[in-house]
């Protein structure tokens, strides 16, 4: 404290000391024993007995960025399968609905690969002490060198691989163009993964017998497979659909952030979520679609009853309680290094208080809905003791001020003395600064009492001028300690005396509350557990809520879903056309093996095919994430995959034309579309010419019609009229001509966007680039080529002569040749002047 002869105050310093507890989080799943499968009898050597051993499958795994890359070799086919990059959080539940479906013998990955995956892996593949296995005992865990995982030495390992369906004569240029149609590349952890695997399987001559030459490990196919309870959706697709779209930040610095804002797309319309971890489930919800009947009935049956208007009052109330729910994982995170902040605590706090509002909320509501039996169960007694200690022990309002941990009044009868002595320091401090001042010389007029931590109280009084040297400090009865800001200070008796009564009192009280904070964070920790598991259920809660509105709001009704793969939607709507546009016309869709599941669509230009295509997709992408659709009325099947060739992700460093890209996304769906399969396809051929185009288009339905009823439901949207003109489809009662109707009248053609049966024979593009503002007589000369090419006829230059001019000009070339003396005359004048003008003309 400080006094002059008018005495005045200063508040003292203190410094706050954080050390790190032994606590620990287990972030590693339970995992259920899984039944070990015996398949096979391989007789390994003549002193060893025959052993029952597993199927022979090997795996890589790759987790890098939040995505989950994965490829197996399975021995006995020979095959490597590959599973698209998936997004995959550190619960790892989509690697464990993996390895429970696709047991395999070891699993491959890199030693520099997150410690998590590692520990994970590990625990999901523990095997039995009485298991019959021939490496009983060895690490299933097998890693290799980082740099076996390099992207590009894997893309390497791929494209060397000498497939038995590559023909022999095939340039490396021809055998890269056709394994790129194989193998998205663009999927970097699966393309690392399936290196890494083979690097592994060289190096082991896994499937290589002991006496062949063959250095290579025999790879008959390379093919991509899902999970059996998920949809599978590309990059491509959800591009093609606008699922997501990110909005690029106008600044080139901020163009590639990882906060772009979304853009126009449907998980942009669907993100209501009140909270964070809400929008990250939805998000996930989003790139995991699901095939599991019960789940999606599940979902459908909350959303169903909170779009039901006797709940409006509740689904308000929830909502206004999830705007609090944060991340406490983060928050557990750094209690265990001892570094949560003061936010962190007041996170913790609002989540727990209001998700027991909201566990108070659902037990209230009938437990006919999984989400309300689940919160029921999870949302335990623990809840309120956290709450209720938090709420006694922190005060929040003196933390925010103070910047740190402080403790309530009444919770410790030591810490509250130390705080009741620490209160009256000023008071007291101005005190001995008085009696100190009046036992000094007169030429000293002011004094402060200070107080520093490590080296207690202190006296001190500013320089005089007198003062110029170090001897000139001393004063009777003080030990002079230091000089600083021309203050000097000194030690006196009454700051020893101080010194021994009070001694740090302000680093006591910190240190005090930090073991207080130990502890109450100690008990936090014991039930860390329920915490996530409140903090997941209210994200699920979230996203059911959202999913809800959006329903009401946007008029969406609850689809029917069944097993069998068929597609009945009466009056379906685009999501997200349909905002955009009032009004909106919609449609039925109608796909299934009975009403036919390849549909050829045709139309004119900007007549609605392609917002239509979309449609088809989204719906059916809706139905599978557990959301009502927008239709009148819905009838969807589970689909395994939805292939589009909509939208061609064009890049300099895909090192492949746009026809190429084309190609590879049709050859995709032809070589894995299933009969339970969507394949969306628009106007595919136009990257070429028209007569390579068609009969490319044409052989692929030939191609998916032979398949029978292993067919894929097709809808291909096309201009090229003469397949059906000209019969180049087979007559087939799977294949549906439909068209979007139009009015054709006096030149002018109106858009109804109504589907009807039948096809079209025109684009009308004439119609469509005179609206468009193309000049009067570009369009008309258009037509007139237009129509002389139907006509067979030649095509000659706007500013070529009339056939009269044309015939006077040869008559005159020709009296002219006869006229010529070809002894005397020079040809080449005659040349020069009559002939090579003339034929200029006649263009």
């Amino acid at each position: 404290m400080t006094t002059t002869r008018t005495p005045s105050t200063k508040t003292p310093d203190g410094s706050l000391s954080v050390s790190s507890g032994p606590h620990q989080i287990n972030g590693i799943m339970d995992t259920e024993d899984e039944d070990i499968q015996l398949d096979h009898v391989q007789h390994i050597h003549q002193d060893v007995r025959d052993k029952m051993v597993l199927e022979q499958v090997y795996m890589g795994v790759v987790w890098q960025t939040g995505k989950l890359g994965l490829a197996y070799y399975d021995v006995d086919t020979t095959q490597i399968h590959m599973m698209l990059d998936t997004v995959e959080t550190d619960e790892f539940t989509m690697l464990k609905r993996v390895l429970k479906q696709i047991p395999p013998v070891c699993v491959v990955v890199g030693t520099k690969q997150d410690e998590r995956l590692i520990k994970t892996l590990r625990t999901l593949l523990v095997l039995q002490p009485d298991t019959d296995r021939v490496d009983q005992g060895s690490d299933v865990v097998k890693m290799l060198p980082s740099a076996d995982f390099n992207l590009d030495i894997c893309k390497r390992r791929l494209l060397n691989l000498d497939l038995p369906s590559i023909p022999k004569h095939f340039t490396e240029t021809e055998k890269t163009l056709y394994l790129s149609s194989l193998v998205p590349f663009d999927n970097v952890a699966m393309v690392r993964a399936t290196g890494g695997l083979l690097k592994y399987l060289e190096k082991m001559r896994i499937g290589v017998e002991l006496e062949d030459r063959v250095i290579g490990v025999p790879v008959l196919d390379l093919r991509c497979f899902s999970l059996g309870d998920q949809m599978v959706l590309d990059d491509t697709a959800y591009s093609s659909l606008q699922i997501f779209q990110r909005e690029s930040h106008p600044s080139a610095y901020k163009a590639g952030s990882r906060n772009a804002k979304e853009g126009l797309s449907l998980f942009g319309i669907l993100n209501r979520c009140r909270s964070q971890v809400g929008s990250r489930k939805l998000r996930m919800w989003c790139l995991q679609p699901l095939r599991d009947l019960d789940v999606l009935s599940q979902r459908q049956n909350a959303i169903a009853f909170f779009v039901n208007p006797c709940n409006i009052e509740m689904l308000t109330t929830l909502t206004d309680c999830l705007k609090y729910i944060k991340n406490v994982s983060r928050v557990v995170a750094r209690m265990i290094n001892t570094q949560a902040s003061v936010g962190d605590w007041q996170a913790l706090y609002k989540t727990v208080y209001h998700a027991i509002y909201i566990g108070d909320v659902c037990r209230a509501q009938k437990q006919g809905i999984d989400i309300f039996k689940k919160i029921a169960t999870c949302f335990t007694d623990d809840l309120h003791r956290i709450a209720t200690l938090v709420s006694k022990i922190v005060d929040f309002e003196e933390s925010s001020s103070q910047g740190r941990f402080v403790v309530k009044a009444g919770v410790d009868s030591g810490l509250d003395e130390r705080k009741r002595t620490y209160s009256g320091l000023p008071d007291f401090m101005t005190k001995v600064a008085k009696e100190e001042l009046d036992r000094l010389s007169d030429e000293i007029t002011e004094c402060n009492v200070i107080y520093l931590p490590q080296l207690g109280y202190l006296l001190a009084i500013p320089k005089m001028e007198r003062m110029e040297s170090e001897a000139d400090y001393a004063i009777p009865g003080l030990e002079f300690m230091f000089l600083s800001n021309s203050m000097l200070h000194y030690k006196s008796a009454s700051t020893r005396e101080l010194d021994t009564l009070l001694g740090d009192t302000q680093c006591e009280i910190t240190d005090q509350e930090n073991s207080i904070m130990h502890k109450l964070q100690n008990t936090i920790l014991e039930h860390s557990r329920v915490l996530i598991d409140v903090m997941d259920l209210c994200a699920e809660l979230d996203c059911l809520v959202t999913l809800a509105q959006c329903a009401r709001d946007y008029n969406y009704v609850r689809p029917k879903l069944v097993q069998e793969t068929i597609i009945n939607v009466k009056q379906g709507r685009h999501p997200l056309q349909e905002l955009c546009c009032s009004p909106f016309v919609p449609n039925d869709i109608l796909s299934s093996y009975e009403n036919g599941k390849i549909k050829i669509l045709t139309g004119p230009n900007a007549s609605g095919k392609s917002v239509y295509l979309r449609q088809v997709g989204l719906i059916v992408y809706l139905a599978h994430i557990g959301s009502f659709v927008p239709a009148e009325q819905a009838t969807i099947g589970m689909f395994d995959r939805i292939f589009t060739r909509i939208h061609s992700l064009e890049s300099v460093s895909v090192g492949l034309s746009t026809f190429m890209i084309d190609i590879n996304q049709i050859t995709e769906s032809l070589r894995n579309a299933t009969d339970k399969s969507l394949v969306l396809v628009d106007e595919f051929g136009k990257g070429t010419s028209m007569t390579d185009g068609l009969s490319l288009l044409c052989s692929s339905i030939s191609y998916w019609d032979d398949m029978k009823r292993a067919c894929p439901h097709v809808v291909v949207s096309t201009h090229f009229h003469s397949m059906i003109h000209q019969h180049l489809l087979p007559l087939s009662a799977n294949i549906k001509y439909l068209t979007m109707d139009t009015i054709h009248d006096n030149e002018e053609l109106l858009f109804l966007y109504q589907l009807k049966e039948g096809h079209t024979s025109s684009s009308y593009a004439s119609n469509i680039a005179g609206k468009s503002g193309l000049p009067d007589e570009i369009v008309k000369r258009s037509i007139e080529v237009c129509e002389l090419i139907k006509e067979n006829k030649p095509v000659y230059r706007v500013d070529s002569p009339g056939v009269d001019v044309q015939f006077k000009r040869c008559e005159d070339i020709v009296n002219r040749f006869l006229e010529l003396d070809l002894d005397k005359d020079d040809l080449q004048v005659f040349l020069h002047d009559v002939v090579l003008p003339a034929s200029q003309g006649l263009l």
